[in-house]
């Protein structure tokens, strides 16, 4: 039985993402009842997926602008690696199978953001990205990749102008720990890498 309890939800915004504002209730051991209120980020499920050469093993990353960090006052584009949204239609084809949706919107996003093809997935494991306040959860994925297909870029439409970058795992690393590289979705994978590789 959940101690968290949904009494009410209401819509709040509509746009890219959903906001919603839910009035609930925790029930605590003692069967004290306390009303509490929070807003809710309704995100879709996500993928990352960092890519690495198979001829010099390399990673490809990306370099973009991203609106919420001109908030933090950083004017700079964020490395990470690539990433983007399940869509409906990647639920649809796969039937709904969550796990087959995540792998073919990784594979949609690699080629459009790197022009890199990926063949295989190795996926890692499915994690909620901000539980406090987002309902995302992000599939993990890494790729061998041997064949580019187009320069990437990604979609203009959608607003995207990404930088393919390459670099080495090392130099990576560095650059988690010089500032560099601040994205945690990317971090995680890197600490991956190192721990499958132990070549740091």
């Amino acid at each position: 039985m959940s101690k968290l309890v949904i009494e009410n939800n209401q819509s709040i915004w509509k746009g890219h993402l959903k906001l919603d504002l839910a009035t609930l209730h925790y029930e605590y051991d003692n069967g004290q009842k306390v009303g509490i209120k929070r807003e809710i980020l309704k995100a879709p499920d996500s993928i990352v997926i960092l890519l690495y050469r198979s001829d010099n093993h390399n990673l490809i990353l990306t370099k973009q602008w991203r609106a919420p960090l001109l908030f933090q006052e950083i004017n700079e584009p964020l490395i990470e690696a690539c990433a983007g949204n399940i869509d409906k239609k990647d639920l649809d084809i796969e039937n709904q199978d969550h796990l087959k949706a995540a792998i073919r919107a990784a594979k949609r996003e690699a080629e459009e953001e790197t022009g890199w093809l990926v063949k295989k997935t190795d996926f890692l494991y499915a994690l909620f990205s901000s539980p406090g306040i987002s309902t995302e959860r992000l599939y993990y994925f890494t790729a061998e990749v041997d064949e580019k297909i187009n320069e990437g870029g990604g979609v203009i439409e959608e607003g995207e102008d990404i930088e393919v970058v390459e670099m080495s795992l090392q130099t990576a690393w560095n650059n988690v720990l010089n500032g560099k590289i601040t994205d945690a979705k990317t971090v995680l994978l890197l600490q991956h890498m190192i721990s499958k590789n132990k070549s740091l």
